[in-house]
């Protein structure tokens, strides 16, 4: 029987590739801060609807309260709650964002009741995730979208077991034209970007997408859903801004 020789890989995101999620994280620090020195497991309990934890951690200075989700290794939700900061951490999700993004909601509901925070000085939402790659993420990185010289590497004289961009893109305000008129376009929100190979397994593209929100603003029910949105608006991105601008063909030409 003749083999059937394998078909040389492209080194890009396969045609049916899509986002894995690792991780999403969602937070605010708010002001006046909060007395922790009791009341945590009552609080685990009014949460326990929409947060079933099995671990909870409390002491004087910031409570842990986390729930396994699905069949994953490393599967959680996670809820962190400091004098002057509330954190979600959701590990390898399984279940929809929108799920997800509901609970936190309600969470932080229950968290205004209890705490009444007037302030949000800022909030944060991250998302994580993989992409596979027909062949190598570092191929993938080094030849398609820097075009960098990879004869280069050789003066390192050590193998490249990782390579990957970092990108910082700040608020930011413009004029654009509608119609006759010239309007201010005002970007409040500030992200940093990653892509790069996957350290356990390179034929995996890592990336991730960390956005501020840096502005503070009532802490109230429109702004505490605005927050809870800013997740799906960052995977949003992720998923299509960012996948766009990595797989653009380089117009200069890309290195052999």
């Amino acid at each position: 029987m003749a083999e059937h020789s394998r078909s040389t890989p492209t080194h890009r995101p396969k045609s049916d590739a899509t986002l894995e999620p690792r991780a999403y994280v969602l937070s605010a620090h708010f002001h006046p801060g909060i007395n922790l020195s009791k009341g945590g497991y009552k609080f685990a309990s009014d949460i326990s609807d929409y947060l079933e934890a099995r671990t909870i951690t409390v002491g004087p200075d910031q409570w842990q309260f986390t729930q396994p989700l699905g069949s994953v290794a490393g599967g959680q939700m996670q809820l962190t709650i400091g004098a002057n900061v509330i954190h979600f951490e959701i590990g390898y999700p399984t279940h929809r964002m929108d799920w997800l993004a509901d609970r936190c909601k309600m969470v932080l509901q229950v968290f205004t009741e209890t705490f009444k925070p007037k302030i949000m000085l800022l909030s944060n939402a991250k998302v994580a995730g993989t992409m596979q790659i027909d062949g190598d993420a570092r191929e993938f990185l080094v030849r398609h979208v820097t075009s960098f010289n990879a004869d280069r590497f050789t003066m390192l004289k050590r193998p490249i077991h990782l390579f990957g961009i970092r990108i910082f893109c700040p608020p930011y305000k413009k004029d654009v034209k509608k119609g006759r008129k010239t309007v201010p376009q005002l970007t409040n929100w500030q992200i940093e970007i990653k892509a790069e190979s996957l350290v356990e397994d390179a034929s995996k593209l890592y990336l991730e997408a960390d956005a501020q929100w840096p502005a503070p603003g009532q802490w109230d029910e429109p702004n505490i859903n605005e927050m809870v949105g800013h997740l799906k608006l960052v995977n949003d991105y992720l998923a299509k801004d960012v996948m766009e601008f990595l797989q653009k063909p380089n117009t200069t030409g890309e290195t052999p």
